[in-house]
């Protein structure tokens, strides 16, 4: 039913500026959006978007974080590899050392003499074993036999304690102990060569084990990184502005606004159109 001609009421004006405030509101978050490079201001904005986002960002920083903790666990194990190598380095002068003295052409004195050097680098490998450490966490004891990397974002998204091995190289766990090791005599040296080669072929396994460890923390280290990657690339979609599209609808809402503002004023005028009645 069409609406007679009232002064009272004026239904244009009203429509004029319901239809002018829902411009306005949708330049100003477009204005919003430009300014601050956010499509997400406010909840209201998109509640839903909201909650996946909050998400999103608690497992980018935790992720970030198990990228840190990755790289950590390289380096633990790279310090690992370089003390290995170092007794590995101990073990080889040792077993030149033995080898040497099995040979008839020295006395007890010369034997003595060279055990001397064999038990200084008994005791450097035992001083390697105890004292060397990572952010003074101490690896090559035996005390510790294993590590656990913390390799994402969710809670038990790790690599046991039982995977990542830690090797011992005490004296005694290579059985180089200088009690039962020495080249004073030919028949000790002899027995040395023996050892300190069972001690170099454990040295190698615990070297090859820490190169697996190293290699394989590379892959996680990886895989953390693109998973980073791609949760950051999901996130931008749901918070970062697009500048193409907000600033087309930036265009349209200035052209709405300033339509709406002078229909809103033509509309004012509509009631005075009565006098013009009143006055025929």
């Amino acid at each position: 039913m069409g609406a007679g001609v009232v002064v009272n009421t004026n239904i244009s004006s009203l429509h004029a500026a319901r239809v002018l405030s829902q411009n306005r509101t949708e330049l100003e978050s477009a204005m919003a959006r430009l300014a601050s490079g956010k499509r997400l201001n406010s909840a209201a904005d998109d509640a839903a978007a909201t909650s996946v986002a909050a998400k999103m960002k608690a497992d980018i920083r935790s992720t970030d974080v198990a990228v840190r903790n990755i790289n950590d666990g390289i380096s633990l194990f790279q310090t690992v590899d370089g003390a290995s190598s170092e007794v590995e380095n101990i073990l080889i002068r040792m077993r030149e050392l033995a080898v040497q003295m099995t040979n008839g052409t020295y006395d007890g004195d010369d034997r003595v003499n060279a055990d001397k050097e064999f038990q200084a680098l008994t005791a450097e490998i035992g001083r390697i074993a105890t004292k060397s450490a990572f952010n003074r966490v101490k690896f090559a004891d035996g005390v510790v036999t294993g590590i656990k990397i913390q390799a994402g974002s969710a809670e038990n998204d790790n690599m046991a304690l039982t995977e990542l091995k830690l090797p011992s190289l005490l004296p005694t766990a290579l059985g180089v102990t200088a009690v039962s090791v020495a080249v004073s005599t030919s028949a000790l040296a002899s027995f040395a060569v023996t050892s300190v080669d069972a001690a170099i072929v454990k040295v190698a396994g615990y070297r090859a084990d820490t190169g697996a460890t190293i290699n394989r923390l590379g892959f996680a280290l990886s895989n953390a990184q693109n998973v980073s990657q791609r949760l950051q690339e999901a996130l931008s979609g749901l918070e970062d502005t697009d500048y193409a599209a907000e600033s087309a609808a930036l265009a349209r809402g200035m052209v709405l606004a300033q339509a709406g503002s002078a229909m809103l004023a033509q509309a004012n005028q509509a009631p005075q159109y009565v006098l013009t009645l009143l006055r025929g």
